[in-house]
């Protein structure tokens, strides 16, 4: 059977992350993912784990100055010092609230070698800090539609970074919406590179909205991920279009 988490940066947004985790466990989900919980205690998150049976499978770095355009900071020479302490800070709250990936974002970075010298010298900060812990490390390949200027836009581009890297913790996340925006093929691309994929997320296009219609067949390609290897979750990482509760028939669907 496919496992699905449920992104709470995207689902149940009106309510607060505790309460949207208890949702995500009525509705069927296998595991939730975070993005920015910080706010939040995470011996709070903890606890909410432990009664809902709920594993947490990601959270992100924090972005930087947002009123600043900042996206991320890990790919951005000169600021490897805010870069490092967002890496400390999300390693120490994963590992304290159990959770098993840190999304390290590269940011809004021109394409040269000082950009990836950058991101490769902060990547190995973090696999560093968190192998110790059993907690991976996640690129993410964003497309420029919605990101204009993020360094890190192809799967091949990330798989090349995660050997650059050279630890077996740092992992690339498949999000299937932005792989098809930016680059298209995407089953084939998934097969390619599947011993580097740490985590899938899905939403439809063009409106990366529930992942029942649109460019891709998600009730297709799943079963080819898994039957390619992959043994991990699939993340709903999309914006309800009237509320999240009445855009949950999906779920069965692709269960």
């Amino acid at each position: 059977m496919i496992k699905f988490s449920a992104n709470l940066g995207f689902l149940w947004t009106d309510l607060s992350l505790i309460d949207a985790i208890y949702k995500a466990k009525k509705h069927g989900f296998d595991a939730v993912e975070l993005q920015w919980p910080y706010e939040i205690n995470p011996i709070d998150i903890k606890n909410v784990l432990a009664e809902t049976m709920l594993p947490v499978l990601g959270i992100n770095t924090l972005k930087g100055n947002i009123e600043k355009g900042d996206f991320g900071l890990a790919a951005i020479k000169g600021r490897e010092t805010e870069a490092r302490e967002y890496i400390v800070q999300a390693i120490e709250y994963a590992d304290i609230a159990g959770i098993k990936n840190v999304h390290v974002m590269a940011g809004k970075a021109d394409l040269s070698a000082k950009s990836l010298t950058t991101f490769l010298d902060n990547l190995k900060f973090a696999k560093d800090l968190s192998v110790s812990k059993g907690i991976n490390i996640i690129i993410e390949p964003l497309n420029r539609r919605d990101v204009p200027g993020y360094f890190l836009t192809e799967i091949e581009q990330a798989k090349e970074i995660c050997e650059l890297v050279d630890q077996d913790n740092v992992k690339i996340m498949f999000d299937c919406y932005h792989v098809q925006i930016n680059q298209g093929d995407v089953l084939k691309r998934f097969q390619d590179n599947v011993l580097n994929i740490g985590h899938v997320q899905i939403a439809s296009l063009p409106d990366r909205g529930e992942p029942d219609f649109g460019e891709l067949n998600f009730k297709h390609l799943l079963p080819q991920f898994y039957k390619a290897g992959y043994e991990g979750y699939i993340g709903g990482e999309y914006r309800p279009r009237t509320n999240t509760e009445e855009g949950l028939s999906w779920l069965k669907t692709l269960k």
